[in-house]
């Protein structure tokens, strides 16, 4: 038996802080790659330090909560990176970000 069922595709390119023009819990899947802090080639001085990066992650993470579905799914793409000078495992983020 061959099922099939209707879906929705939105791609949105925008400000991950304000996403006004999606409902709340309206979202089932999240991609996304946000810079890295410090990145030396990709984004340098971007961010002052290290907290105003969290900072900026934290209200990132406020508006991904309030648009994703109950029990859906939010993928943060992230590697390791260097903080004041060392290379930190991108698993810190996680924590950090709380």
């Amino acid at each position: 038996m061959n099922k099939t069922m209707k879906t929705h595709h939105k791609l949105i390119f925008g400000d991950a802080e304000n996403m006004k023009e999606l409902e709340d819990g309206s979202v089932h899947l999240v991609v996304t790659s946000p810079p890295y802090f410090n990145a030396p080639f990709d984004y340098p001085d971007l961010f002052e330090s290290y907290s105003a990066y969290l900072d900026k992650m934290r209200k990132i993470a406020e508006e991904l909560r309030r648009v994703v579905a109950e029990g859906r799914i939010i993928c943060i793409v992230c590697d390791d990176t260097l903080i004041d000078g060392k290379t930190s495992c991108c698993c810190r983020f996680n924590e950090d970000i709380r």
